[in-house]
Order: structure tokens, then sequence, then C-alpha cells
């Protein structure tokens, strides 16, 4: 028994890490299929969702399902709406480890749109990576209906990405962020935790070898 209870006290923290550590992985996935599905829901209805459920029920919809947040098995996620404070992108490029010391890994400019106006309202514009939305208005911008769930006394939309509520310190920062609560997952500014490739040539393809 005395064996039996020092091997649990011994593996008991590095289990619990484990499991932790696959929350914050899962709630960094599930957050990044809600910003997906927001720039979808807004590509394809000209507008953006005033809740989560509107999303699956409004077809064809732009989310197979309405993921739980991870971290308290739950559906009470923080809505981010446009407009507010929250809805600006985090803005932190992913860092990377060089000889022990922490450097910012450069994120790829985004470009201005060609009839010259700005990519505050996140519409009317094609990009492989749209920027965040800001207040949802702009020139093709198409207003927000009432939510059609009709829930008084519920703040709803027009959304722009969504975040946990639990606070707590994670075992691995996310974008320079070290608890749970500050990883907010903003449509158009969510994947951009990626590093972007670096070379001689950026955003040229190299042609490939020919075979011998």
């Amino acid at each position: 028994m005395a064996i039996i209870v020092i091997l649990v006290a011994a593996v008991g923290p590095s289990v619990a890490m484990m499991i932790e550590r696959d929350r914050e992985t899962e709630l960094i996935f599930r957050g990044k299929q809600y910003a997906r599905a927001i720039t979808a829901f807004q590509k394809r209805y000209g507008r953006l969702p005033n809740e989560l459920k509107e999303m699956t029920a409004m077809k064809p919809r732009t989310i197979r399902q309405l993921w739980k947040d991870p971290m308290c098995n739950c559906d009470d996620w923080q809505l981010i709406f446009a407009g507010s404070p929250e809805a600006a992108p985090m803005g932190n490029a992913p860092t990377t480890q060089n000889n022990g010391l922490q450097t910012q890994t450069p994120v790829r400019p985004t470009r201005t749109p060609s009839d010259g106006s700005s990519f505050g309202g996140g519409f009317g514009f094609e990009t492989p990576t749209p920027v965040p939305f800001g207040s949802g208005s702009g020139p093709n911008a198409t207003p927000t209906p009432a939510s059609i769930f009709g829930q008084e006394g519920k703040k709803t939309g027009p959304i722009v990405g969504v975040r946990t509520k639990v606070h707590r310190q994670a075992i691995v920062p996310w974008r320079g962020r070290s608890n749970t609560d500050e990883w907010r997952f903003i449509a158009g500014d969510a994947d951009n935790d990626q590093p972007q490739a670096v070379g001689p040539n950026p955003g040229v393809l190299t042609p490939a070898a020919p075979s011998k």
C-alpha cells in the first residue's frame, strides 16, 4: 500500500497536467472553429450572427455543431460582440525558441482592399485570411436584424468571436497570453497564431526540381 501511495503521489500531478493541457488544446481548436464559422456566416448571409445557434439553425449551416467550452464542459461561452473592446485582434505573434531566448515571429501584414476602404467592418472583401471584424458597419454591410430567437433580457449580436469564462493559468501560453480567459477567438484573427513562411521571395512559388 505504501508503494502504491508513493506512485500515486508521483504520477498524479503529471496526469493532472496532461489532462489540463488537453483541455487547453481543445479550447484552441473549438475556439478557432467558431471564429471560422462566423467568417463563413458573414460571407454566406452578408451579416454577422446574433447568436451562436444561428450558425446551425440557418440552412445551409456554417458550423457542424455547437461546441461546448472544454474548460468547464458547458455551453457558457463568453460572446465577443462587434464594436466592443474585446473585438480588437489579440495582436501577439507566436513565439519561437532561439537558444533559450524568446523571439517574436513576424505576422504577415494584411493587404488593403482595391477600393481604398478599410477592413474595419469586415464586409465586402475577398482575402485568404480576413482581418477581424470591427463595428459591423461599412458601405457594403448588411444590417444585422433582431435575433430570430427573441430572447428578451439577453444581449445579442452581432457576434465576432468567443472566449472561455474560466480564468486559469495555462500550462502553455497562447499568443503571449498566460490566462485562458484572455484567449480571444475572433473571426479573421484566430488563425494568425501560425508562423508565416519567410524566404528570399515570400509569396513566390519555387518550381520543383526536374526529375532525373
